[in-house]
């Protein structure tokens, strides 16, 4: 083989790759039911705000109570009555699986898996995971999503969102 077949063959691989990897972009940019179980899913954890963008807006725009804001605060109260700092409560989401039981339209299921540590700091968890330090917590839960303006957006009683702690 010659020194120009060696580049052809060299550079029709970069291309090929190129194309590729602004496929995989797009596809990645690409609006799903299960991206936003997901999203939702390690935001609620997290004690993120957030999470409200992934909420459907029938959940979101409660005007008598905002249950974004009171989850996060019972979950503070919760541990500051027991005489934890506010981030104890926070947990990172790890080998979050997603699978799609139910769709159509404008309409999902989706069953969420996976295994939580305690986030105390952004390394902690990591640490945590690493050691097998602290408790591991399942989650297992199947969300309702639904389609509200072009966006997926999670709806019904998620986790203990609407529940007193």
């Amino acid at each position: 083989m010659n020194v120009g077949t060696k580049i052809i063959t060299f550079a029709v691989v970069i291309i090929i790759a190129l194309v590729l990897q602004v496929a995989f972009i797009f596809q990645d940019k690409k609006e799903l039911p299960d991206l936003a179980a997901s999203e939702f899913t390690k935001a609620y954890f997290m004690l993120d705000q957030s999470m409200t963008d992934r909420l459907c807006s029938s959940l979101a725009s409660n005007e008598e109570v905002d249950l974004v804001d009171n989850y996060i605060f019972r979950k503070h109260q919760w541990a500051m009555q027991r005489g934890f700092d506010p981030s104890y409560v926070r947990s990172k989401v790890f080998n979050l699986h997603t699978e799609i039981v139910d769709l159509n339209e404008t309409e999902a299921k989706v069953k969420i898996t996976g295994k939580r540590y305690i986030c105390i700091n952004p390394v902690f968890a990591y640490i945590g995971k690493l050691f097998r330090l602290g408790e591991t917590h399942l989650v297992n839960e199947t969300l309702d999503v639904i389609k509200e303006e072009g966006h997926w957006k999670v709806c019904g009683a998620p986790f203990e969102l609407a529940e007193e702690v």
